[in-house]
């Protein structure tokens, strides 16, 4: 074989590559760029939309750590009569995120006995199912769940390596998020004529983030979902909560989910003047 008959081979092998490639990265590009949250319709939607969710179905990712401390304060400001059920997702070697979260949901649970106790009015919201037990005490409460999930970096691993760990991270993100976050078409639009809330009326659903780079494959699991054509208002709303400790920079997780989450929430007026689509809501921890 002449060299120019292997120009011609490699020339016909390039030009086929082209020709298929091309209009599939445009299609992948294009399909990206309308799934970003500066895109959405349903952004709009939401400035004019007045109705309160009957519930919000959260899920909650752990980060380990710092991480996780900050989170949980967060939540535990949350209404958990709103804010039901909870999923937290949680590094499969991360033992102690899931004795904290055990511990929370045990706190919340007897704070809400208490007020049932002195009278006030508790709202009842059906349970969906738990795919892990629960203590005795939240039973009587709201369902929570605990998942996990693997670590898509570990400390100090090298970035080489690191594209390997974040596929086996999403794999297992993706149909977790579906099955978690996805909302069905009757939760996400309650029926016509409906007047009335509860399990069949409008349902919202919220992904709540702070870092480390695991999260990152959530993130990616709900673009994904969203690039597939899922529909907007049955994939979550994505909110990342920049560390307390970040006053002057992002955090790296910070950096990469920027440009994807609906709502981008910093703790230092400093970060807010450097990032147009981020919103300083003070120091909540």
């Amino acid at each position: 074989m002449d060299s120019h008959q292997i120009f011609n081979i490699v020339s016909a092998i390039l030009t086929t590559a082209a020709l298929i490639g091309i209009p599939l990265l445009v299609i992948v590009a294009s399909r990206l760029w309308i799934s970003l949250p500066q895109n959405r319709p349903r952004n709009k939607a939401h400035s004019t939309r007045t109705a309160k969710p009957s519930t919000c179905t959260t899920t909650i990712f752990l980060g380990s750590g710092g991480h996780t401390a900050e989170m949980l304060q967060l939540v535990s400001g949350l209404d958990c009569d709103l804010y039901t059920p909870r999923h937290y997702v949680v590094g499969w070697d991360d033992e102690s995120s899931v004795q904290k979260v055990h511990r929370l949901e045990t706190s919340l649970a007897a704070k809400k006995t208490s007020r049932a106790i002195a009278g006030e009015p508790m709202v009842k919201v059906p349970r969906t199912g738990a795919t892990e037990s629960m203590t005795p005490e939240c039973s009587l409460q709201d369902a929570y769940t605990v998942h996990r999930i693997p670590r898509s970096r570990y400390v100090h691993q090298s970035m080489l390596t690191t594209p390997i760990t974040l596929a086996k991270s999403l794999l297992v993100a993706m149909p977790l998020i579906k099955r978690l976050t996805c909302l069905t078409e009757t939760e996400a639009r309650p029926p016509a004529g409906s007047t009335t809330e509860g399990p069949r009326g409008d349902r919202r659903s919220v992904l709540l983030m702070n870092g480390p780079g695991t999260c990152l494959a959530l993130a990616l699991a709900v673009i994904g979902a969203r690039m597939l054509g899922v529909p907007d208002d049955r994939t979550p709303d994505m909110v990342f909560v920049e560390s307390f400790a970040r006053v002057k920079t992002l955090s790296l997780a910070g950096r990469l989910l920027y440009p994807l989450c609906d709502a981008f929430l910093v703790q230092w007026p400093g970060l807010a003047q450097q990032y147009p689509r981020s919103k300083y809501i003070g120091a909540l921890v």
